[in-house]
């Protein structure tokens, strides 16, 4: 896979060439491995998109399992720079060190990171890219983080909770949907349940039968 970079925003109209910090910004106290991409610091976050989550290590050489958020996806956005984002990682771009495929999954390495011991810690990050790298979705297709904090209300039951997360299982997504007291419930993001979801109005109605 030929390396690419994504474009670069810059704050000023004069092109820079800075220097690698010798060491990365830490994701959580007391690790300091990751490289930061030079260049990327003012990328607005409104033009990233989720693609997927960090699973488990793979071998010994540093290498962690990506869970893709579209499994059909055939990666065009994969290059040498990429995003992390997670509950103890503010939003950063990040050097990527290769991509591989073992087996039907996909594994990333990232620059700095060399051991299992190093990357466990990176287990939970979401994965995103520009937006301009990806293709335009399918009426019936979502990008996951547009569907993260839409509301999400039952033809019966009324308002459920927003979306906080998407797996998938088997052959369909599962939209994890949490209420403002801290109720969940999981939704296979299937035709049979799914009636609609509203873009603009950042809204989805199911009907979902109540599972207690």
């Amino acid at each position: 896979m030929a390396p690419k970079r994504p474009p670069r925003h810059s704050s000023s109209s004069r092109a820079t060439s800075p220097k690698r910090p010798s060491k990365g910004l830490p994701i959580r106290s007391g690790v300091d491995l990751l490289i930061p991409a030079a260049g990327y610091e003012n990328t607005p976050e409104s033009e990233l998109v989720r693609v997927g989550r960090l699973g488990r290590h793979w071998g010994v050489r540093g290498g962690i399992t990506l869970r893709l958020d579209n499994r059909k996806s055939e990666m065009e956005w994969a290059g040498d720079v990429v995003w992390l984002r997670g509950e103890a990682c503010p939003t950063m771009a990040v050097e990527v060190a290769g991509w591989a495929d073992k087996g039907g999954k996909v594994v990333v390495t990232f620059e700095g990171i060399s051991n299992p011991e190093q990357v466990r810690i990176l287990t939970g990050l979401e994965l995103l890219v520009p937006s301009e790298l990806l293709g335009s979705t399918a009426e019936d297709e979502h990008f996951v983080s547009d569907l993260i904090g839409m509301r999400v209300e039952d033809v019966r039951r009324g308002l459920l909770g927003a979306v906080v997360d998407v797996f998938a299982a088997g052959d369909a997504d599962v939209w994890v949907v949490r209420s403002d007291e801290g109720h969940e419930v999981m939704i296979p993001a299937v035709h049979h349940f799914v009636l609609e979801v509203d873009r603009e109005a950042r809204r989805i109605q199911v009907d979902y039968p109540d599972p207690e």
